[in-house]
This record gives structure tokens, sequence and C-alpha cells, in this order.
């Protein structure tokens, strides 16, 4: 698909998407919330998990991953226009999130740790978080994006600009994603907590981010450049680089389920209970196979990983079963078993058609050409296995 018809194509289903949401916030707000929230933090994940392999690539000074760098400079950029697309949830906090207007109903030593918690979980320092945050990944973001393009001026100085920004600024990344996710969706159970949360949430988003670079990377091969230059070594860095990340996705999930299992302390165990109850354990299910082991065995084939279409199938299939992962973390809080929703559909077309036409708009070139190193990185190969 060409540039101009992803940007006509995501326009008009952004466009739907929003004359559907703007429907449903007026006539079911409290649904419209939820599956906007979804929506926002499946868009989200994968934009900060794209910041975060960009600060990874300057960083560690990975030449091969050059070959790419514009494809998740694409991915990073989408984090300005989701802190804009975050105004609804911040609108909707009071349908979101119980902690709130706490309901009388709920026993008094759970009213008492709410009160506890009064002072850091608020409205107004939410809020205020939430803006902080939002200026320092979309700055961060933009520093990248700009000396990343200025590498063909001054290449020494702004490689070394960028190694020694990216360096200090991913444990920075780390912890404020760390407290905004536990900010916006692991509040929406106040009373529930998990350390390793932020981690699994970034997880996810960062394979993500791998997988809509390996399909923006297959739809690009109609420019002959690109066609000539993402060699199978290459495609297949980023194949192994999704296997060992769906790896690392998996233990995450499996170490804060097992631990909890363990420990069986009554105010960590409700969380899964809620998850695995009535249809919602056929969702975990689902999310077991066709998130961890069917793609598993899948992106065990060498020769698979090293086609970029195979490995974009692939791609686009984590991405589904991301969506699902994110509506079986945020849903089970709104319905005690899946109910699916029309503004379920118009929530994803919103979001991710308004964010991915802006970016469109504003990419302009597929390969970093203004970098010395780029030869280089397309020259890559891969260790025989």
């Amino acid at each position: 698909m060409s540039r101009r018809a992803l940007l006509f194509a995501s326009a008009v289903l952004g466009l739907i998407g929003t004359i559907g949401m703007v429907i449903g916030f007026v006539t079911e707000p409290t649904q419209a919330a939820f599956s906007y929230l979804t929506a926002w933090l499946f868009a989200f994940s994968i934009a900060i998990g794209g910041l975060v392999l960009l600060l990874i690539s300057h960083a560690t000074g990975a030449k091969w991953l050059i070959a790419f760098r514009r494809f998740i400079e694409a991915i990073t950029s989408a984090l300005p226009i989701l802190a804009l697309l975050f105004i609804p949830i911040a609108l909707s906090v009071h349908r979101l999130y119980a902690w709130v207007d706490p309901s009388p109903a709920m026993a008094p030593e759970d009213l008492a740790k709410l009160a506890h918690k009064a002072p850091y979980l608020n409205v107004t320092f939410w809020a205020i978080r939430a803006a902080v945050f939002f200026i320092a990944w979309s700055v961060l973001g933009e520093l990248l994006v700009r000396w990343g393009r200025r590498l063909g001026t001054d290449a020494p100085t702004y490689r070394q600009r960028l190694a020694t920004l990216s360096a200090p600024a991913l444990p920075f990344v780390a912890l404020t994603l760390t407290f905004a996710v536990f900010d916006w969706l692991m509040s929406l159970t106040p009373l529930w907590w998990s350390t390793v949360f932020g981690l699994l949430f970034w997880s996810g988003g960062f394979l993500a981010a791998l997988c809509v670079t390996a399909v923006v990377a297959r739809d690009s091969r109609r420019v002959p450049e690109v066609a000539a230059s993402i060699t199978p070594d290459l495609t297949g860095a980023i194949g192994r680089m999704m296997f060992a990340f769906l790896c690392f996705w998996a233990y995450m999930e499996f170490s804060q389920g097992i631990i909890i299992w363990i420990a069986n302390k009554p105010g960590e165990v409700p969380w899964y209970v809620a998850r695995g109850a009535a249809a919602w354990g056929t969702a975990f299910a689902v999310i077991i196979v066709g998130h961890f082991a069917l793609p598993f065995f899948t992106l065990l084939n060498r020769s698979l990983k090293r086609h970029p279409t195979p490995l974009a199938l692939v791609g686009w299939w984590l991405l589904l079963m991301h969506y699902v992962d994110v509506y079986w973390l945020v849903m089970p809080v709104a319905h005690a078993t899946i109910a699916i929703h029309w503004l379920d559909f118009a929530a994803p077309l919103a979001v991710v058609g308004i964010t991915v036409a802006l970016v469109a708009l504003r990419t302009r070139s597929v390969l970093p050409t203004e970098d010395p190193l780029l030869a280089k990185a397309l020259s890559f190969k891969a260790r025989p296995s």
C-alpha cells in the first residue's frame, strides 16, 4: 500500500471510528470509556515499545537496526498524537477508576486502604503525572528523530549525542512507564498490586512494536530500494528479536501468575479469579495458545523468519493477540463475562486510524539514506546456525 493510500484509508477509518465513539460517549459513556481505554492502551504500548527500541539501537550502536530506523522512528512519533488522544480518558476518569469516587458499599477496610492511597491516587496528581510522562516521552522521541535525521551533516557529533542521551534515558523510560502503567491500568483494580506489572505491559508492547516493524518493512518492499536493501539476514534479525521477546513476555506472564498462585493471598488472587471466571477463562486460554504457543513454534522455523511475507503474517497475528491480551486486562473490570460491544470495534478504528493517518502524514522516507553507516547495516550477515 502506498503512503497516500495508507493515509486515506486510515483517515477514513479513523473518522468512522471517531463518529462511533462520539455516539458511544453520549449514549453509553461507561462502555465507551472502557472500549476507548483498551484501544488507547494497545496503541500506546506499541508507541512506547518503539521508543525503547529506538533508544536501544542508539545506546548499543547496533548497526543492523539502522536499516529499520525510519520504521521505528515512525512508531515512536505516535507518542505526541497519543498524548492528545489521552484526553477522553482523562475526561472519563470517574467512570473508569473506582478510587476516584469509592462506593460506600465497599468494606470498611477497603475504604481505609483507598483513603491511605489518596495522597498519591487522586485525580489532580494523576493528571499531573500523566502530563509529565507525555511531555518527557514526546520530547525524548522528538530529539531522537531529529538528531537521527541530521547524521548526514555531522555524523560523529550527532551519533555521540544520540548515544549519550539514549543510555540514561532507558532506565528513565522504564521507571516512568512503570508508574504510568500503575496509574492507567493497574489502578482499574486499586486494591490489587503486582511489582512486575509495568514490565509485563512493556514486554507485550515491545513485542508488538517489533511486529509492526516487520509488517511495515514487508509492506515497504513496494519501494525498489527497500526490496533490494532489506535482505533475508536483516529480516531474520527482526524475526529472532520477535521470538526472543515473545519468550520474555511469556516469562513475565508466567512469573506474575505463578507467584500469586503460590502465595494465594486474599489481596492478590481476586484479580486472576475475575479473569478466569466465565468466558474470561476461555479468553485466557486463547491468549496462552494464540499469543504464545502457536507463534512460538512458528518462529522456531529459521527459514520463515528470513522471509518477509510469512514473518509479517506472524506479526499481524501477534498484534491481534496483543489486542486480545489488553482487552483481557481491562474489560473484566467492566463485565463479569465477555460482552463484546460495537464500541469495541469503533474504539480501535478511532485510535489506530487517527494515529496511523497522522504518522503517515509526517513520514517521508523509508531508509535513512543520510546515515554514513547505512551501507554497513545493509551488508549485515547473520551468523550461521
